[in-house]
């Protein structure tokens, strides 16, 4: 098998790592859209060409710090640059590998803890990733068979995507909320404490919230 050689793909741990900040940070680029989306999705997980990483240093606000990109570019056996997601080879993690052999999640972690799988050929962002040309030798090796189906369906694009975080939307519409009733001002003199009491139970058993400022 020819020498291996792989992308340099990025993720939030990464980026944080090359600018100097917080993987925190990373995120909330994201989120601003000062990072676009992911040039590729794989096992949920979204990763970033290095190229569209560094254009975030163009406007002069973010700097990359050469000695880290060095390192990260260390890190990467066989690493080259990728300018185009299209021309990214096939890469994938834990969640295609059981469409490559038929077989469920946790059967693949099971060839892993027994250390009868292949090695991962990089590690980004603490999740393992394979070229499939790494994963299809090693089943040849191993006499392992595969499924042609799903090294169809990852040789098409397809990978497991990110999932929604938060809760799932109702689709009930919600209830509308109950006017607020107009306020009153109790005076010294021309009103009781029970006036104020009743008032202020009205407005509890309406499931409303009460603050008293009192006021000269």
């Amino acid at each position: 098998m020819a020498a291996k050689r792989f992308p340099y793909l990025l993720g939030h741990g990464e980026i944080a790592f090359l600018f100097g900040v917080e993987r925190q940070t990373s995120q909330l680029w994201k989120t601003r859209g000062v990072l676009g989306e992911p040039d590729v999705v794989i096992s949920g997980n979204p990763y970033w060409l290095l190229p569209t990483v560094l254009s975030l240093a163009e406007d002069g606000a973010r700097d990359v710090s050469p000695e880290r990109l060095k390192e990260y570019k260390a890190g990467i056996a066989g690493g080259y640059e990728v300018g185009d997601a299209a021309d990214l080879p096939d890469v994938v993690g834990l969640k295609e590998i059981p469409w490559i052999f038929g077989k469920k999640y946790m059967d693949v972690y099971q060839w892993r803890v027994r250390g009868s799988f292949v090695t991962e050929d990089a590690s980004i962002s603490g999740s393992p990733l394979w070229l499939l040309d790494t994963v299809l030798h090693s089943a040849e090796q191993r006499g392992r068979a595969v499924v042609q189906e799903g090294i169809d369906r990852i040789k098409a694009g397809e990978r497991e995507q990110i999932k929604p975080r938060g809760r799932k939307p109702s689709s009930e519409p919600k209830p509308t909320p109950l006017p607020l009733p107009e306020a009153r001002t109790f005076r010294p003199g021309e009103h009781s404490a029970e006036d104020v009491a009743a008032f202020a139970a009205e407005l509890l058993k309406g499931g409303f919230a009460l603050t008293v400022r009192p006021k000269r």
